[in-house]
């Protein structure tokens, strides 16, 4: 096969465990490079338990998980396969008290030496590519603004702009345009499948929203109980598609909000459960 027609993800026969329960149950799943996959389900389907697979913050209980090629949670290649792999969490994780820009500098530095950065002693291209993506994401003049006075709509474009400087060839955003309403929802989507577009980026959306979603997506890929339900384009997602994603899950089942490291404890024999079983 060619090496470029290899998947830049596959998950197989993964299983994740958290306590008694099974969150994520995938039996086969691969990403292609350049492909846009809104991935859909409710709160607690495993949407973010596959974004933190992907980028190496958990382990399966068992199964494996590859990013080009590499375990992400490997000790000789996490640093690099990290680098090649960008996330936009849900809360953004910014540093209100510095500036815009410092904040979107932090996205390079996975090739700026620990001592430079500490100081910030950026090299100067690192600084003119900053303040480029900050025009591209209309923040220019921003740049030397505290980001605890940013509007929730800026602070998610200087989230996206700090994944843009980081040069990955993945961006995972996990729910990115949760506390923001449905017109700027719909321009910070938009704004972001622009600025990947334009670099050839994967791009993978944890999204609730499915007519938002099919506006920029190439695929979707729709979560319940921790198990795929559907992959496919978003035209031939139906209402019975729909009915399979977003059936109601048992209260207090809610297995996304998990811990981001480490690996998750294992059950065996009767003790297990599948969520919603």
């Amino acid at each position: 096969m060619n090496a470029t027609l290899d998947p830049a993800i596959r998950l197989r026969d993964v299983h994740l465990l958290f306590g008694r329960t099974l969150a994520l149950d995938l039996e086969h799943l691969e990403m292609r490079a350049g492909e846009r996959v809104f991935v859909l389900g409710h709160s607690g389907s495993g949407k973010t338990t596959l974004s933190r697979l992907i980028k190496g913050r958990l382990k399966p209980s068992t199964g494996t998980v590859r990013v080009f090629g590499n375990d992400p949670t490997a000790k000789d290649s996490r640093r690099e396969t990290q680098r090649r792999i960008a996330m936009i969490d849900q809360e953004y994780f910014l540093v209100p008290r510095l500036d815009v820009v410092d904040n979107v500098l932090h996205g390079c530095l996975g090739r700026v030496s620990p001592w430079r950065s500490y100081l910030g002693w950026y090299p100067g291209e690192e600084w003119e590519k900053a303040e480029s993506i900050l025009e591209e994401v209309e923040l220019g003049g921003l740049g030397y603004r505290r980001v605890e006075t940013l509007s929730g709509g800026q602070r998610q474009r200087t989230a996206i702009a700090r994944a843009l400087m980081q040069d990955a060839d993945i961006i995972v955003a996990d729910e990115p345009v949760s506390a923001l309403d449905p017109e700027l929802a719909e321009d910070a989507l938009e704004l972001l499948v622009e600025c990947v577009a334009r670099r050839g980026i994967t791009l993978i959306v944890n999204l609730h929203q499915p007519e938002l979603a099919r506006r920029f997506a190439t695929r979707f890929v729709g979560l319940a109980n921790g198990r795929l339900v559907y992959d496919g384009s978003p035209d031939g997602f139906t209402k019975q598609h729909a009915e399979l994603v977003y059936r109601a899950q048992p209260k207090g089942e809610m297995r996304d909000e998990q811990p981001e490291t480490g690996t998750p404890p294992t059950a065996s024999g009767s003790d297990l459960r599948l969520v919603g079983d």
